[in-house]
């Protein structure tokens, strides 16, 4: 998928999904809903902001209001539940508050006893909500804001916060709005050649810590990143056009057919003339 700032459309009035998804593979990317993510089996590497953990089976993941997050299946395999959600559902900024956040996104399998019952209610909870969602019985909709309510009180009750101070969060709020600029700078020029540079300059840094700093929220490089866009677009494009190969590779950005065929099967282990 592309990586952008995702408005996201729900196909109805009550703005809320839940689904299980295996090996997902999501570029970073921001949004203002709340996501929230439950490893069902296995492990996936996940980043947000530029905290990254390999979460195992039963590990939770809260992604905020405007976190940077992406997920990354390579060399593993998972099946994972996801709620997202728009904060008003909450009554936000109440049921979510904007004054305080999250010390980590991350809450893993407790290793005591005492913290057994939270956990398993956090995960029959967001079970119950895939239910509801799935199944649409009458008052679905009341019954699934009252799970979420729950859901998010347990996680602020048992999860550590820090009270947001704007002096002491300023670097760490101005990063992250640097970056959702980058992204969408990214997602609306990738058609052309944007350089390292280009984008240092863009994020008003030297190349040097451009680098490190977006790699350290990312996930990966700068060319990765870039090359991972116009892949995932051009596979789009051969899946759903009539154009020939030559044109969507230049349309997506590569300047030959040669490079093309290389990134594309560094990407996706197959040729571009294998979708066709």
């Amino acid at each position: 998928m592309r990586a952008f700032h995702e408005n996201r459309s729900y196909g109805s009035a009550f703005p809320f999904t839940a689904f299980t998804t295996r090996n997902i593979e999501y570029l970073a990317h921001w949004h203002n809903d709340l996501e929230l993510v439950l490893v069902l089996e296995g492990s996936i590497r996940m980043g947000i902001n530029s905290d990254t953990r390999l979460l195992q089976a039963g590990d939770l993941a809260v992604c905020s209001s405007g976190d940077i997050h992406y997920y990354d299946s390579k060399d593993s395999s998972s099946t994972l539940l996801l709620i997202i959600f728009n904060p008003s559902l909450i009554g936000f900024p109440a049921g979510w508050p904007q004054n305080m956040r999250l010390s980590s996104p991350f809450k893993e399998q407790p290793d005591s006893p005492e913290n057994g019952p939270i956990h398993l209610r956090l995960s029959a909870v967001m079970q119950e909500l895939l239910q509801e969602y799935t199944l649409k019985l009458p008052q679905h909709e009341q019954l699934v804001m009252g799970l979420l309510h729950e859901l998010c009180a347990l996680l602020l009750r048992h999860m550590p916060l820090d009270t947001v101070n704007p002096h002491r969060d300023k670097r760490r709020m101005t990063n992250m709005k640097i970056m959702q600029g980058v992204l969408q700078f990214l997602d609306s020029n990738y058609m052309h050649p944007v350089t390292l540079a280009d984008a240092a300059k863009h994020a008003n840094m030297s190349l040097f810590y451009f680098s490190r700093f977006f790699k350290s929220i990312s996930g990966m490089s700068y060319i990765a990143y870039l090359n991972s866009i116009r892949v995932n677009q051009a596979e789009y494009l051969l899946l759903n056009t009539d154009k020939s190969i030559l044109d969507i590779a230049l349309e997506c950005g590569f300047s030959n057919i040669r490079t093309f065929n290389r990134v594309f099967k560094q990407v996706k282990l197959r040729t571009p003339s294998e979708l066709r």
